[in-house]
């Protein structure tokens, strides 16, 4: 573990105990958060479902096994030749240690790979695919791990654990949301600022003695020691990127258009909600690029949709407003309109540089806002229509933080000025100050000293002088998250 920084070399060892067999079992009959779903138990299950499904249509099955093959082989043959150029390229700057995982990985492909290569019946490839993709995507929610991490993260992030602040729409909505967990479907649905997202919300779930959800995870998330830490909190890993990156011809072709890795991720849904588990998901699909609240994606709404039509249940959807005062990644999202990559970096290695952020920006308010449920309900539901209404509650309970309010008013007084426009700092105070009048003028100085420490403004050259604005992208995106408040 040499070279590791102290906090990914603590997680490392609280891993390694809480998945200990006597310490799963005691935690999982002495925690309030227990497991509703057995990892093992859902792979069989779901893998079952799926074969079941294509037992009663033989020419689908014929179609779709031919489709996933050759979609998965593909795959295979993409990550073992991305790997080996790894290996050639680095050479012999790559650590003995490294290479032996990388190697490790490469030799697991090919198995796979000549293991996929034996199935011959439409059935068995798509029972061993089923398989395959079940436990590639599965939680593993461990609530040793759970109770440990939110003890320790409490250490190794403090600034930012400290930062979270929830409240509900109504006096009442918290302890409505509480009281339906585990007992119906219910779904929590915020809005998508950062890859940190669902940290503050189950602090904020945990804090009011919520049941810990199963979180659908981008499968970008997974690198490095988040590998072994977002199963155990209970996120599910989601594939959206391209199967044939690199390849001539299959570059364009998502996951989700792989019929079985479909039906599978629609099977493992099915399991945890048949089961009363609570589920989150960003309803926007990915982080916003611009600040904006953007519309609903439809796919899992589309599942929900079926899966309440089809058991006659009511399903509880409980929309969450999510606002920073230091949105984590927001020189990364800028550069991401750009078309910089920015999902390739480990989620624990991000909490700790914002944990410095937040540190030196204290206080720095996180809000989470629970806004009370809507109810989707059999019937011919509108899925559609649920969908708006979750998007509106989420924009009207969005907390206007010093940063959002101090970015709309400067894009509201400033001025041109050659070549960067121009502000007074006082003009802007003021306009933040009349639009949102629970804002503190000492918040708002520290928004202003914030944003000039980190060159998205600059002083003028003599007191009494305007403002330059530096950084007009970023002061935007600030200033969209609060657009729809300000009535711009």
């Amino acid at each position: 573990m040499a070279g590791k920084p102290v906090q990914v070399r603590l997680l490392d060892l609280l891993t390694a105990a809480c998945d200990l067999g006597p310490v799963r079992w005691a935690a999982d009959r002495a925690c309030r958060n227990k497991a509703l779903v057995r990892r093992s138990a859902a792979v069989g299950a779901v893998a079952g479902a799926v074969v079941a499904h294509y037992q009663k249509r033989p020419w689908e099955a014929a179609l779709a096994a031919r489709q996933a093959a050759v979609y998965q082989k593909v795959f295979f043959r993409q990550r073992i030749r991305a790997l080996g150029q790894r290996l050639d390229a680095e050479g012999d700057g790559m650590g003995q240690a490294r290479r032996r995982e990388l190697e490790a990985v490469v030799a697991r492909f090919r198995g796979l790979r000549r293991e996929l290569a034996r199935q011959e019946e439409p059935l068995e490839i798509i029972g061993h695919l089923a398989r395959y993709y079940a436990d590639d995507m599965a939680a593993d929610f461990n609530p040793a791990f759970f109770v440990a991490f939110r003890t320790v993260a409490r250490r190794l992030f403090p600034n930012f654990v400290r930062s979270i602040r929830a409240s509900g729409e109504t006096p009442d909505t918290i302890g409505r949301v509480q009281r339906l967990m585990g007992t119906v479907p219910v779904f929590l649905l915020p809005n998508h600022v950062s890859n940190a997202d669902h940290v503050p919300i189950c602090f904020a779930v945990d804090a009011f003695r919520g049941r810990q959800p199963r979180i659908a995870a981008g499968a970008n998330l997974f690198r490095g020691v988040s590998r072994q830490i977002l199963p155990r909190m209970n996120a599910y890993k989601i594939r959206r990127e391209h199967i044939g990156e690199g390849s001539s011809w299959l570059q364009d072709v998502k996951w989700f258009h792989n019929p079985v890795y479909r039906r599978v991720h629609t099977a493992y849904l099915r399991y945890g909600w048949d089961r009363n588990e609570p589920f989150l998901f960003y309803i926007e699909g990915t982080r916003s690029r611009d600040g904006t609240i953007g519309r609903p994606k439809m796919g899992i709404m589309e599942d929900l949709a079926r899966y309440v039509a089809d058991t006659g249940r009511t399903a509880y959807l409980v929309p969450v407003s999510l606002s920073y005062t230091v949105v984590p990644e927001d020189e990364e999202i800028e550069a991401a309109r750009a078309g910089r990559n920015i999902s390739k970096k480990d989620l624990v290695a991000q909490l700790v540089a914002l944990d410095r952020a937040y540190r030196e920006d204290h206080p720095a308010p996180v809000h989470v806002r629970f806004s009370e449920p809507v109810r989707l309900e059999p019937g011919g539901c509108d899925v559609r229509a649920a969908a708006d209404r979750v998007m509106e509650k989420i924009r009207a309970g969005v907390v206007p933080t010093p940063t959002s309010a101090l970015a709309a008013a400067i894009g509201a007084c400033q001025q041109p000025g050659g070549p960067d426009p121009v502000f007074s700092p006082a003009a802007a105070r003021t306009t933040a100050a009349d639009r949102f009048p629970e804002l503190s003028e000492d918040a708002l100085d520290r928004a202003l000293d914030l944003f000039h420490r980190r060159g998205f403004v600059a002083a003028g050259d003599r007191p009494g002088d305007p403002w330059r604005v530096t950084g007009a992208p970023l002061v935007r995106q600030y200033a969209n998250r609060v657009a729809h408040l300000a009535g711009e």
